[in-house]
């Protein structure tokens, strides 16, 4: 007979295997460990929590599903070990799974709420054809503005780096968290110079 404890990752309630409760937490640890220099620290962990949360959330099929060794070592695999951290190139990381990719409004590239510029991340498309539709729907038939008024309401903002690498179909990794944390960091930075 094992035990089980309930857990509270990024927001989210999970029981979990005490096994996979102990193996969890160090790995959380070790990252914690490994991240004490950076300074974006208590933004990285955070994502990672989130994206774990969502891993847990895709394996779990019914509430109360007791979270086993066996997915925290399958979601570790996926998010990376701290001692592989900026060991390798990023031509040689294995993933399991492909990339995610989903739709964001693009804060950092917007003309107006971000809405073209997230679109044309998604479907891979220069963003000026959706900002030139946009304007010709406008001058056809006034359901331009309408259109892209919905959208705007309608497609979340991507905030957090975890969402912009998933707006981007990059992997939500640790590393890529880590270098989207760090960029922003430095964007900051730049601007205040």
């Amino acid at each position: 007979m094992k035990s089980t404890i309930n857990v509270n990752i990024g927001g989210q309630s999970f029981v979990v295997d005490e096994d996979a409760y102990h193996v969890l937490s160090t790995y959380l640890e070790s990252w914690e460990i490994n991240l004490s220099g950076d300074s974006g620290k208590r933004e990285i962990l955070d994502d990672m929590e989130a994206r774990i949360a969502e891993l847990f959330l895709e394996r779990v099929k019914i509430p109360g599903q007791v979270v086993t060794l066996s997915m925290v070592e399958e979601v570790i695999t996926i998010m990376g070990k701290p001692d592989q951290a900026g060991s390798f190139d990023e031509g040689s990381r294995t993933h399991t799974g492909k990339p995610y990719r989903r739709m964001y409004r693009d804060p950092d590239n917007r003309f107006l709420g971000g809405v073209c510029s997230g679109m044309g991340l998604y479907w891979r498309v220069d963003p000026i054809i959706f900002r030139l539709v946009f304007i010709l729907a406008f001058f056809t038939f006034f359901s331009g503005v309408i259109l892209y008024l919905l959208l705007w309401i309608a497609i979340p903002k991507a905030v957090t780096p975890a969402q912009k690498l998933e707006m981007r179909g990059e992997p939500i990794t640790v590393e890529n968290i880590r270098r989207a944390v760090a960029n922003e960091f430095n964007e900051i930075f730049s601007k205040k110079q």
